[in-house]
């Protein structure tokens, strides 16, 4: 087989496969479309749930109990729901907790665009924070909320006392692989109901009505696409170093997504304090609150700011 044979067979082959990704992202966003049918949420999800204006958009937002305020930030793909599933009730008994949806999740907002990421959602929590006339936070985040509890603590230190990171980490959650390839992601999310495992009735209704919102799996492929590329990038050399605040790693011994020794080196890089969760998995805050409640009034405790 000759040069120029070889050269016209590369030539189809990529031909065919660019025309089979434009035929999936095509057939992909209208399987999409078909599971979204809400313009916008009209109503809170919970007795303690509401809407606030901010300067860059609406936001979805929990608020109970009262005392030092905890922030809570959820992972890729979800919402408050998560927080809902008993971890707000255990914190509330001595603090208000606030949690939120970030733009393109939950209820919040999705007119952002190609944004949807860690700028958007790091401006977003400032924005949360001015809007209720909050100084100061022990900020909590899942998985990416990690990172992005991080990203305000280096980039607005006088905004936070204490950092806790659960399932967080620099490593490739795998099931994130297949949504990054444009047309593929598309028929995946097509196909999916809810992005993650769901651990009740409730929780699965609340991420459900979130999922039926117009622009939900355009916001997730878009973050999912950028955290490995765009977004990706600061975190190699940055943001974790730069924490003035006492850090708090917490980690599941099962933890697929991101591994367990994933989350240790980053808590290298803080100088935080480093907890394993034995038996569970990257759901720690779902599958062990108590436990995860406990260390966190500990590791407040402990480290006075």
């Amino acid at each position: 087989m000759g040069p120029d044979t070889i050269m016209r067979i590369f030539w189809i082959a990529l031909i065919c496969l660019t025309v089979a990704l434009i035929a999936a992202f095509v057939s992909g966003r209208f399987m999409m479309a078909a599971r979204e049918t809400v313009e916008r949420a009209e109503a809170p999800l919970g007795p303690d749930a509401r809407f606030v204006e901010t300067r860059s958009g609406r936001i979805h937002m929990l608020d109970r109990g009262s005392g030092p305020v905890v922030l809570l930030i959820h992972g890729t793909g979800r919402s408050i729901a998560d927080w809902q599933e008993g971890l707000v009730d255990l914190l509330a008994e001595t603090h208000r907790v606030i949690a939120m949806d970030y733009y393109g999740h939950g209820l919040s907002d999705r007119n952002h665009g190609l944004s949807y990421g860690h700028v958007l959602w790091t401006r977003q929590v400032v924005d949360l924070l001015d809007a209720l006339e909050i100084d100061r936070v022990i900020i909590v985040g899942h998985s990416v909320g990690g990172v992005i509890v991080s990203r305000v603590a280096a980039d607005y230190p006088e905004r936070v006392s204490h950092v806790v990171t659960i399932g967080t980490g620099m490593a490739m959650d795998p099931v994130q692989i297949v949504p990054m390839i444009p047309g593929a992601g598309e028929i995946v999310l097509g196909r999916t109901e809810i992005f993650g495992d769901t651990f009740s009735d409730a929780h699965r209704q609340r991420l459900a009505a979130a999922y039926a919102i117009k622009g939900t799996r355009a916001a997730l492929l878009t973050y999912i696409r950028r955290q490995y590329t765009i977004d990706g990038v600061r975190l190699l050399y940055g943001v974790y170093e730069e924490i003035q605040a006492p850090v708090l790693h917490v980690s599941g011994s099962e933890d697929a997504s991101i591994p367990n020794e994933a989350a240790r080196r980053l808590s290298e890089r803080t100088g935080g304090k480093f907890v394993t969760v034995e038996g569970i998995g990257h759901d720690v805050h779902i599958e062990a609150p108590e436990k995860l409640a406990g260390e966190i009034r500990q590791f407040v405790q402990e480290n006075p700011s």
